[in-house]
């Protein structure tokens, strides 16, 4: 199927796949039962099947069929992680609503079908996110057909009530639940047994639809996690449990959507979006004051290099304040600049990153790679 093709099936078309998923295939889980050591675990019943010929195993082979053409597999559950503020809620909201309308996702094809999102760490933002994106897109939020849960509760209680409301929605397309340390209970979210079972819950909600939805739990990454290091906070049963480990990691005002970990699927090329301020009309506070709200799209090649053009030009500018001005804080270097102090202090990490700067005693000093990098500028 060539990239941008995209075929519909109903899910009458679909070979019955028991209560697995696109890589599994386990009979749903029995309640709690207890372990020697006194601690309930959650269990998965796998019967013995017995031995099949290659030709009966071949034969249940089936074709990857995407949710997001290339992206997402309907069936499976991934994680999205992020730090905060690098735009993972924004993204899965990009999602539901492109997946929602049947449109594109940054160039990739997505099936149509009504999606689910449960908005449990902090759902009064949600809807501020989602009420400007569809400004931002120019359409109506009552238009698209996306079911809400507002606010948390136990998911360990509540798997026969959510699985019930989503089997009320035949078509259902796709599932998010913001987020998986809000979801998670227990007193340490680095337990693996406690991490597994969590992950095991999130499967058996969508196990037995119909339409094999997919489903994606927006994470949050371990303490000072870097670009490189995205894995979701909660040890390696759930990275190991689930299907896949999407990443949204932002700089200088660009998000690249990509995977660290382990991702079943084709390998994709990191896809970059743009963080944007808007004001959209209705959108007022308390007083009746326009407010503002970050919102995400589509990054092209000529705005990219733009945007990449301006962040160079900015960190110039704040390492030649910092020269001209020792000592000088970073609400200071805001105020020079121009710009927001979260900006400088995202700009700071970039040059400390570069080896331009470093800091010394509470003060910033210019290394001789950033001498260099003032003058070649000019500056």
């Amino acid at each position: 199927m060539a990239a941008d093709e995209f075929r519909p099936e109903s899910p009458a078309d679909l070979p019955e796949v028991g209560n697995g998923d696109s890589n599994r295939n386990f009979g749903p889980r029995p309640d709690a039962a207890p372990l020697g050591n006194g601690k309930n675990r959650r269990r998965r019943e796998r019967p013995y099947q017995g031995l099949v010929t290659t030709q009966q195993f071949m034969e249940r082979m089936q074709p990857p069929d995407y949710l997001i053409d290339g992206l997402l597999l309907r069936g499976s559950t991934y994680t999205l992680t992020g730090p905060t503020g690098h735009g993972k809620t924004l993204v899965a909201l990009l999602m539901a609503i492109r997946i929602s309308r049947g449109e594109w996702f940054c160039g990739r094809k997505c099936r149509k079908g009504p999606v689910a999102f449960f908005a449990a760490e902090n759902p009064d933002n949600v809807r501020i996110q989602f009420f400007s994106l569809c400004a931002e897109m120019g359409i109506e939020p009552e238009t698209v057909d996306i079911r809400w849960h507002d606010g948390l509760f136990n998911l360990d209680t509540a798997v026969a009530a959510v699985r019930s409301d989503l089997a009320a929605c035949p078509e259902l397309g796709f599932c998010i639940f913001d987020s998986l340390q809000a979801f998670f209970q227990g007193d340490d979210d680095n337990a693996n047994m406690a991490m597994l079972d969590l992950a095991l819950d999130f499967r058996d909600l969508t196990a037995a639809h119909p339409n094999r939805p997919a489903s994606m739990i927006v994470a949050h990454p371990s303490k000072n996690a870097t670009k490189g290091n995205l894995l979701p906070r909660g040890g390696s049963a759930i990275t190991n449990e689930l299907d896949g480990n999407l990443t949204c990691w932002a700089d200088n005002g660009i998000v690249e959507l990509h995977n660290h970990g382990k991702f079943r699927g084709v390998p994709f090329d990191p896809i970059k979006m743009e963080l944007a301020v808007v004001r959209p009309e209705g959108l007022l506070d308390a007083r009746g004051d326009q407010m503002g709200c970050t919102i995400i799209r589509a990054l092209g090649p000529q705005r990219e290099a733009e945007m990449t053009a301006t962040g160079s030009e900015r960190l110039i500018k704040v390492l030649a304040v910092i020269r001209d001005h020792p000592g000088i804080s970073q609400t200071a270097i805001a105020t020079a600049v121009n710009v927001s102090r979260r900006t400088v202090q995202k700009d700071i990490d970039t040059l400390r990153q570069r080896k331009w700067l470093r800091e010394y005693e509470g003060k910033y000093a210019i290394t001789k790679e950033g001498k260099i990098a003032l003058e070649l500028a000019g500056k």
